[in-house]
């Protein structure tokens, strides 16, 4: 510059990826400096910029990232796409992932792994027409899978609760001589994995089984995925045979193993021989416990309200410097919840959060709701609930279920409907949450459950007292799409209002 010369984009990208790589934090000043000069972004501009985007990232930052994107001359192409998805989908804005599908829909799609991006993306937005028209497409266009593809396929069906078909969907490849070179142990994971997270524990040693039968070999990560299954199952006793069919294979444990195993004797309420194994792990292996092993610690005394124990696995877990994450975040609340300390959660989540550059998520917002609603403070759910809004996270069954069941005992009739249509996004939502939200979707990943507003409604034409406002909801929810009412409803509610015993 004090010879003369401007700074071209090729000189501005250079710069944004050093300071990505070592001073992020000095980014946004050489986009403005870049901007100031005239120099408008193009594609490697924005691909740097969205590479910075991950868990961490504040709302605001991710929606400055994209407005990078935003103010490109040139037109979206396959691949900054995909980096738009991916970084959406590491930094839980699933709001913002839906706008830009949106907008880029005149994206020609043609390779492998921008289908799978395309893919992830329509799984992270629970849009299971989206993922199958994917597939559908890339497969209509000739385009033949790789492992990476088939993975996110798997992933996408099983994480939204298509487990059985995300299985089918593995046996069609398996039938497919192109295809079935591709499928790997890895795959299959996802199904074992979507199996035992549901509880279908039989299914899980059904599809192992299958597994070996194809002749895929196994790794530490099925192994692993199998340990999981015995400790939320309660099923402890499978875990020495596992342990021999992996010394057979040559295949040691690793930290996952012994976190797994920790996890079983904790879910058992078995805390000090979750204790023991800790400690024998950690002076007859090189392994250094990490955040897993942690979480799973403090979650096993947060089960039984052991605060105190809890807190000095916390300080162990920051002097070996192992830095807490959202999931810790989750368990620490927990854990203050169940040792009666409430303002204690908040306290932890405020500080840590700070310290460590953590944006809580969902899970924490919903434990942060339900530690309120459990020493009976509704007023600061409503509040928690306004700043998970504010701050882009999305909120899931669980939230409403939380504010809808705390609003029906405090008897708050009018603040239920608004909850129930903020969740059906329909007109009328509570006008907090709207305020708060500012523009945002108010609607719950997975939707609202049946029995959700069957219990809510109940509950307004029962404790609350006005049968008109819960028949004038059934209506209302009944035309919003996809929301379930169960049919035999109206009726139950006539029953009440009459005073009828319901068939």
């Amino acid at each position: 510059r004090k010879d003369g010369l401007q700074p071209n984009c090729v000189t501005f990208n250079e710069l944004l990826d050093a300071a990505v790589t070592e001073r992020p934090d000095s980014m946004w000043g050489i986009v403005k400096e870049m901007q100031a000069c005239g120099c408008r972004p193009n594609h490697v501009t924005c691909s740097i910029v969205l590479k910075s985007v991950s868990k961490a990232s504040r709302a605001q930052e991710v929606e400055r990232a994209l407005a990078v994107v935003d103010s490109m001359e040139e037109p979206v192409d396959e691949v900054l796409l995909c980096s738009v998805c991916e970084a959406c989908i590491r930094s839980g804005r699933v709001d913002l992932l839906a706008q830009q599908l949106e907008r880029q829909k005149s994206v020609q799609i043609k390779g492998a792994h921008s289908f799978g991006s395309l893919i992830r993306a329509h799984g992270a937005l629970n849009n299971i027409d989206g993922v199958w028209s994917a597939w559908r497409d890339m497969r209509g266009r000739g385009v033949l899978p790789t492992s990476v593809t088939l993975g996110c396929m798997v992933e996408a069906l099983a994480t939204n609760g298509c487990v059985d078909d995300a299985h089918n969907f593995i046996r069609e490849q398996m039938a497919d001589t192109q295809v079935r070179p591709l499928v790997n142990a890895v795959i299959y994971c996802s199904v074992l994995k979507g199996f035992s997270h549901r509880k279908r524990f039989d299914r899980v040693w059904e599809v192992y089984e299958e597994l070996k039968a194809n002749g895929l070999a196994c790794s530490i990560v099925t192994f692993n995925t199998l340990v999981d299954a015995c400790a939320r199952s309660g099923d402890m006793a499978r875990i020495p045979g596992l342990l021999e069919e992996m010394a057979a294979q040559n295949i040691e444990p690793n930290l996952i193993t012994y976190s797994a195993i920790v996890k079983g004797y904790c879910q058992e309420n078995r805390l000090d021989r979750a204790f023991e194994l800790f400690a024998e792990m950690k002076k007859a292996t090189d392994f250094k416990p990490d955040e897993i092993t942690y979480n799973t610690l403090i979650d096993g005394c947060a089960r039984l309200g052991m605060f105190d124990r809890g807190m000095s696995v916390l300080r162990e877990m920051e002097s070996v410097n192992v830095p807490p994450t959202n999931f810790t975040l989750s368990v620490l609340v927990k854990l203050a919840n169940r040792g009666r300390r409430p303002e204690k959660a908040f306290q932890l989540v405020e500080e840590l959060s700070a310290k460590y550059h953590i944006r809580p998520s969902m899970h924490v917002y919903n434990n942060l709701i339900h530690a309120c609603t459990a020493h009976d403070s509704y007023p600061r759910a409503v509040e928690t609930a306004e700043k998970m809004f504010r701050e882009r996270v999305r909120p899931d069954t669980r939230t409403y279920m939380l504010l809808l069941t705390a609003a029906v005992e405090k008897r708050c009739k009018d603040d239920v409907a608004g909850f129930l249509r903020a969740a059906a996004g329909l007109p009328g939502a509570h006008e907090r949450l709207v305020k708060a939200a500012n523009g945002g979707s108010l609607k719950p990943s997975g939707g609202l459950t049946r029995e959700v507003v069957s219990q809510a409604l109940e509950g307004i034409a029962g404790p609350c007292s006005d049968e008109a406002l819960a028949a004038s909801l059934v209506c209302e929810l009944r035309r919003a799409p996809g929301v379930s009412v169960d049919p035999k409803l109206p009726m139950r509610l006539a029953s009440r209002a009459f005073g009828v015993a319901s068939p």
